[in-house]
């Protein structure tokens, strides 16, 4: 009898461990990618696959140098983590616009399995150094290269 029941309990929790474990498809797999702007500057993006497909999952920019209207500058390190909402890579391709009431952010580009290239650009609004009128302070049109990395 205490056999039986041994391996009853044996078999009601394997089914149990079974039952709650997630499948191996529900975590993504992540792939990081590093590389420069053309100021000079490190560009990070991390890049997620799952079963719906590739997404960009983060991007970060150590800092950009933005130029403005007065020919002032300034200087911005920035990133954006997607979670849940990832941008979605298609054929190789990816694009993604941030626009806010005093910034916005604008990447695109192609990302393949061992590099990849494209453009952003990040602009500010600032307030002039007299506080008497705002200015558009801009990095124009930047380019990036990244490669391939590691899987995290």
């Amino acid at each position: 009898m205490r056999k039986r029941s041994a391996l009853g309990i044996a078999v009601l929790v394997g089914i149990l461990v079974l039952a709650t474990a997630l499948p191996v498809h529900a975590a993504p797999v992540r792939r990081l990618y590093r590389g420069e702007s053309s100021q000079g500057e490190r560009i990070r993006i991390i890049v997620a696959k799952t079963d719906g497909g590739r997404f960009v999952r983060d991007v970060t920019v150590s800092h950009v140098t933005l130029t403005c209207e007065d020919q002032t500058t300034i200087e911005f390190g920035f990133g954006f983590g997607f979670a849940r909402t990832m941008v979605p890579i298609t054929d190789g391709a990816f694009s993604f616009d941030d626009v806010f009431w005093e910034s916005a952010f604008h990447i695109a580009g192609d990302l393949g399995p061992l590099q990849g290239q494209g453009t952003l650009s990040k602009a500010q609004a600032v307030i002039t150094p007299d506080e008497q009128a705002a200015q558009l302070c801009t990095t124009g049109d930047l380019t990036w290269a990244v490669e391939f990395v590691r899987i995290l």
